[in-house]
């Protein structure tokens, strides 16, 4: 495997999907990498200084690397990946005898070392977890998501069901209503309210429909047509026939407007 000459974002992406506390050193300044979303573009990354702030950098300009607080710089990390693809245990990488001010900040621990073979053994399986954690993240959405619309569905169809029973309940029929064989009174007749000891006793009116309910028996639906103290023209009444009496002569109705 040919050694890299400096970091790149598919480096530092590598690191950053094991979850361990990864930053880069640029210009002097530790940036921490939030996550692999800061590594994404292959030209630019982005890093949060100690504010708070995010600053973009050149991945060239990466000294090294600081994961889980070991020092990681390039040669450390080919001597890791060269450990890794040849199976065997490898020899630090040689470097030029650094000048005094710089050894402490460019040589990497053997520590670090032990460390980032260990991490970088992680990556793959990490990578492969992450993959396997988020299709399972995925799949439980989708079946909630399923769970919830199947549930909503039943409640429609099964508040649907109860309107139409109901409204099946309530039908009103455009028939006639026929006492003893004989023709009483149909949709569309008028008729008056014969009974004394309805609060509407007096009432005439248009009959809308008929039908029947449980219990009660027959029933007319009719608009009224003139006034009283407890009615007025349009009001809708709901009364049984045996209160009702047809009227065959329109004249003698006190009509002020047909309702229908």
């Amino acid at each position: 495997m040919e050694s890299a000459k400096t970091f790149n974002n598919v480096i530092i992406g590598q690191f950053a999907l094991t979850g361990a506390p990864l930053k880069v050193y640029v210009n002097g300044r530790a940036l921490t990498i939030t996550g692999v979303e800061d590594v994404e573009d292959p030209n630019l990354g982005f890093g949060m200084d100690e504010n708070g702030q995010m600053h973009h950098f050149n991945y060239s300009q990466v000294e090294k690397l600081i994961v889980a607080g070991n020092d990681v710089n390039i040669a450390a990390y080919n001597t890791g990946m060269e450990a890794k693809f040849k199976g065997g245990e490898a020899e630090p990488a040689a470097e030029e005898e650094p000048k005094e001010d710089e050894k402490e900040s460019d040589e990497a621990p053997k520590e670090s070392i032990m460390k980032l073979k260990d991490l970088i053994k992680e990556i793959s399986q990490d990578e492969v977890d992450a993959e396997v954690e988020g299709a399972e993240a995925q799949m439980d959405a989708a079946k909630a998501k399923l769970k919830a619309s199947s549930a909503a569905m039943k409640s429609t169809v099964k508040a649907s069901k109860e309107k139409i029973k109901a409204a099946r309940s309530m039908e009103v029929s455009d028939g006639v209503i026929k006492e003893d064989g004989g023709y009483t009174f149909g949709t569309g007749d008028i008729i008056k309210n014969i009974n004394p000891k309805c609060k509407h006793f007096g009432s005439q009116g248009i009959v809308k429909g008929v039908q029947d309910l449980p219990g009660v028996g027959s029933v007319a639906i009719y608009t009224v047509t003139n006034t009283g103290e407890t009615y007025k023209p349009g009001d809708s009444l709901t009364k049984t026939i045996d209160q009702l009496a047809p009227i065959q002569a329109p004249d003698d109705l006190e009509l002020t407007e047909l309702y229908i």
